[in-house]
């Protein structure tokens, strides 16, 4: 092949870098933060649903080239030393003006499910409803038994006598129970993106640098709040959040109080008498105890 030939042939591809390169440098220049995610053994479908996610989110994914991706962090001066080790494999790139720790909590929210594939780990549990499959009779049979389904032929199809349990979290897919599952137009297994590293403020972290367990900082708030409330209730604070409670066991010890002492207060007469009417039918039951002709 001669000179000619070959820079005929790779003009093309050296365009297509190009166009690309300037492409992911603009994005680069346009948004704040990046997070290189991991879509190596993602399906199509699990990239294309996550990026529509993102989109609809206000952020932007990419798949990229590694080495291109890299020129333009050089071009652009958002690379960083260390960024080499995690543009390995197959991956994209999250471009966001939003705080990182939004972006994970967000994908971590989104259940993109898929179908299973034999050596896949089952996420959830995975069950069969009773039912007709809607599966004539025949080959397929055979994959019921194995998988220790019971079934009935009604109606020209294979029907599932009742709910079956084929998978446990962690359990891997068998070749058989991922063509029934398919068969029946099942998608168990749940995907999303692998964030692998974040740039933030000049420096790349780990998603764990950022992440919060939402449910222990609930429960923490929700503890705060029950001790800053009884500490300002025992000390009798006068926060709007506690006074009417205050004011309630005010009252209360205050009528007790009154009853007590036989204070004639308007609000503790009925509780006055009712003892008095009672010292006195107490006293009465005594003496005639002692004196049955009272």
């Amino acid at each position: 092949m001669s000179l000619q030939a070959v820079s005929v042939k790779s003009s093309p591809a050296r365009a297509r870098k190009a166009k690309l390169l300037e492409e992911l440098s603009g994005y680069l220049k346009q948004y704040r933060y990046y997070m290189v995610a991991s879509i190596t053994g993602l399906p199509a479908s699990v990239v294309k649903t996550s990026r529509s996610l993102l989109r609809s989110d206000g952020s932007l994914m990419k798949v990229v080239k590694n080495t291109i991706f890299l020129l333009a962090l050089k071009n652009t001066g958002k690379y960083v030393e260390g960024i080499e080790e995690h543009l390995r494999g197959q991956n994209a790139v999250i471009f966001t003006n939003k705080n990182p720790f939004e972006i994970l909590f967000f994908l971590d929210k989104q259940k993109i499910m898929r179908e299973a594939r034999a050596g896949d780990i089952a996420t959830s549990e995975i069950v069969l409803p009773a039912g007709n499959t809607g599966i004539p009779p025949g080959p397929m049979i055979s994959n019921f038994n194995k998988l220790g389904i019971p079934t009935r032929v009604q109606e020209g199809s294979i029907w599932i006598a009742k709910d079956t349990v084929v998978a446990k979290p962690g359990d891997v897919i068998s070749p058989e129970l991922a063509e029934l599952l398919s068969k029946l137009g099942l998608k168990p297994i749940e995907s999303k993106l692998q964030i692998k590293t974040i740039y933030l403020d000049g420096k790349v972290v780990s998603p764990k640098d950022v992440e919060l367990d939402v449910s222990l900082w609930k429960n923490r708030l929700v503890s705060a709040h029950t001790e800053a409330y009884n500490l300002a209730f025992n000390a009798a604070l006068p926060l709007p959040q506690v006074l009417p409670q205050l004011i309630a066991k005010a009252h209360i010890e205050a009528l007790a109080l009154a009853s007590n002492a036989a204070y004639p207060a308007r609000e503790a007469l009925p509780q006055i008498l009712a003892k008095a009417e009672a010292q006195a039918k107490a006293l009465y039951e005594r003496l005639k105890a002692v004196k049955p002709e009272l």
